[in-house]
């Protein structure tokens, strides 16, 4: 089944984290949420505004934190490990909590018998000088405060005693507790380490030791992930420049191509010009001569004339 995240997992934030920290994550988370919004649902987006909203004030209030802090401990509290299947647990801590339980229920019932004292003293206070206006009521009850005196005693023994065991026994379940969640807190740490440890071994192929190797593995794939990029983005550069210079030179050899076209055209029009010009020159020169050769002949027909009228 899969597992639930806690509120510090929807912020990103470590369990020991700040209140900054806890404000600078639900900035971010939001932030993110906001640029995501065209591509979600209104529902979704709703929802996990919602989500952010009740993580970050329930960090962000002491109260609340602490509230959901035993929470966590309490239902990541693990099942008793036998005796013969965690051989890591130290027995000098053991000990020591013993010998403290020892020295804190000495005092408990130090502290019982120093409320039985007082009792006793305070029930002697009272029959002692009760109604002193009547010296046969006071000398006739002496027997009965002396007859319950014990009895008193007793009770406030056995209460004392009562209240030094309840003492000692809260001690003794708040120390499990703190054992329990101490035992929570490294076998939460211990089981997110190996679930990071295996996500990398079936990313890359590599298993790291321990967590010390994963952070420097990661690291390391890291700049190596950056270096990549860098070539990668020098590389498009230059081909991104290259074409740049073959477009440049295509259209360059395009508009030299449309300026020896043009230059060519012109060519062939000044020819055609000076075609026609040479064949209109020769064409007047033709009528200039035949016009003189008319002229030249009507002259000598005109001599001819003039010769024969003599």
């Amino acid at each position: 089944m899969t597992r639930k995240k806690t509120l510090y997992e929807i912020l990103a934030v470590a369990a020991d984290a700040s209140e900054a920290e806890i404000q600078a994550a639900f900035e971010a988370a939001s932030a993110k949420l906001v640029s995501q919004k065209n591509r979600i649902s209104a529902d979704d987006y709703d929802f996990k505004l919602k989500v952010l909203q009740l993580a970050f004030k329930t960090l962000s209030t002491p109260s609340s934190r602490d509230a959901y802090d035993a929470k966590l401990a309490a239902a990541a509290v693990p099942a008793p490990v036998p005796a013969a299947a965690a051989p890591s647990l130290a027995l000098v801590p053991l000990q020591a909590d013993a010998e403290a339980l020892s020295l804190r229920a000495e005092a408990m019932a130090l502290r019982a018998d120093a409320m039985t004292l007082r009792a006793d003293a305070m029930a002697l206070r009272s029959g002692a000088a009760p109604f002193r206006e009547s010296r046969s009521f006071a000398s006739s009850s002496e027997p009965v405060v002396s007859s319950l005196a014990p009895l008193l005693r007793k009770i406030l023994m056995v209460l004392g005693t009562l209240f030094a065991i309840g003492a000692v026994a809260q001690s003794v379940s708040l120390l499990l507790a703190n054992r329990r969640a101490e035992m929570a807190a490294t076998a939460a740490a211990q089981a997110s380490e190996k679930v990071l440890l295996q996500e990398y071994y079936q990313t890359h192929g590599v298993r790291p030791a321990n967590k010390a190797e994963l952070d420097a593995l990661e690291a390391e794939n890291r700049r190596k992930e950056n270096e990549k990029r860098t070539v990668e983005r020098e590389k498009s550069k230059v081909e991104q420049d290259a074409r740049r210079f073959e477009e440049e030179s295509r259209r360059r050899g395009e508009q030299v191509a449309a300026d020896l076209r043009m230059a060519e055209l012109q060519a062939k029009e000044q020819a055609r010009r000076d075609d026609e010009r040479r064949e209109w020159q020769q064409k007047e020169d033709q009528r200039v001569k035949e016009q003189t050769e008319r002229m030249r002949i009507e002259r000598q027909k005109a001599e001819w004339r003039e010769v024969l009228r003599r």
